[in-house]
């Protein structure tokens, strides 16, 4: 039997080495991978691998963010919330304005034309994004039409993110073939909806945004910057279309801008009709200081001068 074996292994032997070579590949191969791992698992328990993790202030930004509750307000008195056909129509709109996606907008604003498209493509220069978009539609001027007030979370710049945020109110419309387009021609309707943003519902809607926005800034540095040398909320608004009296022969004393969706009303008073809402950076010219209130001139995106007073608390002067 021994002389049979000898004579197997001798025709066998370079199988049988072959055989052991593997085995021991393996076996140094499986050495080496527990020395690598046991090296990176030791760098990890004493923070050599701290590069990827956050910075302080990153990580401390990240947190007084998550521990503010940010979200869509309910709807308020005589709102409904997003109603699909509006909901779609606005993300479909403020999605095109991002992209400056001209093609897409000549087919849901109506007239489009070059001075729509640059108020469209102006938002652009104070948002980035429109995130979490949520509508508020109520009966419009006109059968068939309603005004869609929209929130959204927006982004400013790279730091400022889900900043809530109340946009101007879409006025749209039926088309003749039924269709939902957004109408830009609004100058007809201006004292409605002037009167409807001074509706109590609408007025909910923006004390809700302020209210989270100035929780946000509170906890979250980044922001505190929007507020400059005024308090006041920063929650954001689209130009509010509106017609005011002729103030063209009215003598200026500089400028200031807006730090928050402030109102321009008649009379310095809270109890004065509401002209017109500003949003954070918009600027008007100053008339007057009078007391806590500032006579001011502003001229929306149609042309239009509204001649009015806004609270000084809530504008930063130039």
């Amino acid at each position: 039997m021994l002389d049979n074996f000898r004579e197997w292994l001798s025709d066998n032997l370079r199988y049988v080495l072959l055989g052991l070579a593997v085995v021991l590949v393996i076996i140094i191969g499986f050495c080496i991978f527990r020395l690598i791992g046991g090296s990176s698992s030791k760098k990890s328990d004493t923070g050599t691998t701290k590069p990827t993790a956050a910075s302080s202030d990153e990580q401390s930004s990240t947190e007084s963010v998550s521990s503010v509750s940010i979200s869509a307000p309910e709807a308020g008195e005589g709102l409904t919330m997003n109603e699909k056909p509006h909901l779609e129509l606005a993300t479909k709109y403020y999605n095109a304005v991002t992209a400056e996606d001209e093609q897409t907008l000549a087919t849901i604003v109506e007239p489009w034309n070059d001075t729509v498209k640059e108020d469209a493509f102006a938002l652009n220069d104070k948002f980035k994004s429109f995130d979490n978009i949520t509508t508020y539609s109520k009966d419009g001027p006109v059968d068939d039409s309603w005004l869609v007030y929209v929130y959204c979370e927006c982004q400013e710049d790279e730091d400022k993110k889900g900043i809530p945020t109340l946009l101007n109110p879409l006025l749209v419309i039926t088309t003749d073939s039924s269709d939902l387009k957004i109408s830009s021609d609004r100058g007809d309707y201006a004292d409605f909806i002037n009167e409807s943003n001074a509706s109590e519902g609408v007025q909910q809607l923006i004390d809700e945004v302020n209210r989270q926005y100035e929780e946000l800034k509170g906890t979250d540095s980044r922001l505190q910057d929007n507020s400059s040398d005024s308090s006041g909320s920063s929650g954001n608004q689209e130009t509010t279309e509106a017609a005011g009296a002729d103030s063209s022969s009215t003598t200026t004393n500089g400028t200031a801008t807006a730090t928050a969706n402030v109102n321009i009303r008649s009379e310095g008073s809270t109890n004065g009709a509401v002209l017109a809402t500003l949003y954070p950076g918009q600027e008007v010219s100053i008339v007057s200081k009078e007391g806590d209130w500032t006579h001011v001139i502003f001229t929306d995106s149609t042309g239009n001068k509204i001649d009015g007073y806004v609270s000084s608390e809530y504008l930063n002067f130039s």
